[in-house]
């Protein structure tokens, strides 16, 4: 479905709403908001309820649901990695030390997703509803290059390997690994608390202790002993 501008002004929306990025923006953060909390199928009206705009307008800027949700699929995953890369420039790798560098960067990718947790939901609905679509967004974005970062932390953990602080582990194993611990817990607090009785009382404590865990299981995992 798309909408000419001839049709939006008709419909009482001016000029200048449909080309205010500001407005196409609001439209994207609704889009992850309610993608998240309602899956792939959420209804166009819904969101541009959430955004406070005519529906007519949410078409204009994109033409139907899966641009929409393409959209805000790269616009979240972009969000959690500049939050990631910024609190990596606040606290650069120790040259001197692969362990501590992996400590910072475990640290930056929980705390990160944890201040992030529609994104969460968002991914974890979108890996299950429709994989090849996942597959086909991410593909799109490293078309435009692959994060950085990515090979940061891949180069990290050879240099870690070659000068004997970690053992001979696979370096994208571990990557995979630190997403699963850092993300798991968000996608299924419900099951957790349920299934361990887990009372909750101080959030930010227990989510210390649950970083702190993690910290300790991927360490301990990929770390010979002497380098701890």
């Amino acid at each position: 479905m798309t909408f000419s501008l001839n049709y939006i002004v008709n419909m009482g929306i001016t000029e200048t709403t449909t080309t205010d990025p500001g407005i196409k923006e609001r439209i994207l953060a609704s889009a992850i908001a309610i993608f998240s909390s309602q899956g792939r199928g959420a209804r166009m009206e819904h969101i541009a309820q959430h955004a406070g705009v005519n529906k007519a307008l949410v078409y204009y800027h994109f033409q139907n649901r899966e641009t929409l949700y393409k959209a805000a699929f790269k616009k979240q995953f972009r969000i959690l990695l500049g939050e990631v890369e910024a609190q990596l420039r606040g606290n650069e790798f120790p040259q001197e030390s692969c362990v501590a560098s992996l400590k910072i960067l475990v640290r930056s990718h929980f705390r990160a997703v944890s201040r992030h947790k529609d994104c969460v939901r968002f991914f974890a609905g979108a890996a299950a509803d429709d994989p090849e679509l996942v597959r086909t967004i991410v593909s799109e974005m490293t078309k435009e290059g692959r994060p950085p970062l990515l090979k940061t932390v891949l180069d990290l953990i050879e240099s870690g390997i070659k000068n004997g602080e970690l053992r001979k582990v696979n370096p994208k194993q571990f990557m995979i690994s630190m997403v699963s611990l850092n993300l798991f817990f968000f996608v299924a607090r419900p099951i957790a608390e349920t299934f361990l009785d887990l009372q909750i009382e101080d959030e930010e404590l227990f989510l210390e202790e649950r970083l702190t865990s993690i910290l300790d299981l991927l360490l301990y995992g990929t770390v010979e002993r002497r380098s701890l």
